[in-house]
């Protein structure tokens, strides 16, 4: 083999060798854009229905409280996997109309092993 053949056959490799190094970079890059994404949709589902099931709870004490009664206070827990939130609020019906007033969120960690 000539100097010159063999000097283009390793032209060719490190082309190649770049360009493969390109490729795998572009991949991990979009492969962890993905995962990323993912993550970031699953932690707003998961903020959804924390919410939802909070105005479930909210919706549920409001048809239990007795509207002819003043303030009243209202605790409820909602629990979105690894912590929960515990709310406090006061509830009245005022001329006619549910008023909430002094909501407190509290929000603890639920100790977990593996």
């Amino acid at each position: 083999m000539s100097s010159r053949a063999g000097s283009a056959l390793i032209a060719v490799l490190i082309v190649m060798a770049v360009l493969g190094f390109l490729w795998v970079g572009d991949w991990v890059l979009r492969l962890t854009d993905e995962m990323t994404r993912d993550r970031v949709i699953q932690m707003e589902q998961k903020h959804r229905s924390a919410s939802q099931a909070e105005w479930d709870a909210l919706d549920r004490l409001i048809r239990e409280a007795d509207p002819l009664e003043g303030w009243q206070p209202i605790e409820y827990v909602i629990p979105d996997g690894v912590s929960e939130r515990v709310v406090s609020l006061k509830l009245a019906n005022v001329n006619g109309q549910w008023m909430v007033k002094d909501r407190q969120v509290l929000w603890r960690a639920k100790v977990v092993s593996h």
